[in-house]
């Protein structure tokens, strides 16, 4: 079989989905006479009929259902081309779609894509803030070429690699009695002290925070709940409470003259990039990874920043 135009195709598809040439019309673009002069071709080409009528719309023969899956296969073949076809463009374009949730890309993002870009000065960088999930979806679909997220994560459609694992601190006002010193802050120490916790209490770092509190016998006094580190940061700096938060986040929140103290026990968080699970990075996806991670790795060590050759 010979098929010269990939709308015949289309139309076929879109009418066993819609019910009507007129519906498959308008969902292509075409009036409701292309369409059935597509359909009349496709038929003539196969040698069968694929649909009869019933009351004003097209039923498909059992014929049409089997060859449905095929065509609806091959289409999905020929878009996966052309999204990949788009990529290719946009990396020779040097073209990168990032996608990242308000407080990392607020935060450290900031400046992992200015310094990327001062490495690389002719490229064009898109960035996106959405909630997790879709940062999730973005990313699996190839809408975003690569994204940021804080494990656990799960979606068999996305690739993790690690990126830095950050501690858990208290932010404090500066005048606080506990905002001096160097050892760590226990829940010992926050007893009876009005908190700021961030996130749902069902989620993972929370739930690591409370089994703190619960092993040191202390019972917490939440003052506030925020849903991101920015807010609890901005709120301990007005003296609302102690913020308990991710240090990562908590070091680039956009509020100063506040004092950061690591908690104890240790509750590290690891952040992960992301990338489609489904098909080859970019070099410059790649390269954002690289530079990404190496950055961040250098922030943590306290070790400057690279100069430009």
């Amino acid at each position: 079989m010979k098929l010269d135009n990939l709308k015949a195709l289309e139309a076929f598809r879109e009418i066993i989905r819609l019910g009507s040439a007129t519906a498959a019309g308008r969902s292509l673009g075409l009036s409701q006479p292309a369409v059935s002069r597509l359909l009349g071709q496709f038929e003539t080409e196969l040698g069968f009929k694929l649909f009869h009528r019933s009351k004003g719309r097209l039923l498909p023969t059992s014929q049409a259902l089997l060859l449905f899956e095929e065509v609806d296969l091959a289409l999905q073949g020929v878009e996966r081309i052309n999204v990949l076809a788009q990529d290719i463009r946009q990396t020779n374009a040097g073209q990168l779609r990032v996608v990242a949730p308000p407080s990392f890309a607020e935060g450290p993002l900031v400046k992992l894509v200015a310094s990327f870009l001062s490495l690389h000065p002719n490229i064009h960088i898109n960035v996106d803030s959405r909630t997790r999930p879709t940062v999730m979806n973005l990313v699996a679909t190839r809408t975003a070429d690569c994204g940021f997220g804080k494990l656990p994560l799960d979606h068999p459609g996305i690739r993790l690699r690690p990126l830095i694992s950050s501690p858990t601190v208290c932010v404090l006002p500066p005048a606080h009695r506990l905002s001096a010193g160097k050892r760590p802050i226990g829940a010992r120490d926050l007893a009876g002290e009005p908190l700021i916790l961030v996130g749902h209490r069902g989620g993972d770092t929370r739930m690591r925070i409370d089994q703190a509190f619960q092993q040191a016998g202390v019972r917490q006094t939440v003052r506030l709940e925020a849903h991101n580190v920015g807010a609890a940061c901005a709120l301990a700096a007005e003296g609302v409470g102690i913020a308990i938060v991710n240090e990562l986040l908590s070091r680039h929140s956009l509020w100063t003259g506040v004092r950061i103290r690591r908690f104890a026990p240790t509750i590290e968080q690891e952040y992960v990039f992301m990338s489609s699970a489904n098909v080859r990075e970019t070099s410059l996806t790649e390269a954002f990874y690289e530079h990404c991670r190496a950055s961040l790795g250098r922030r943590r060590s306290g070790s400057p920043p690279p100069r430009r050759g």
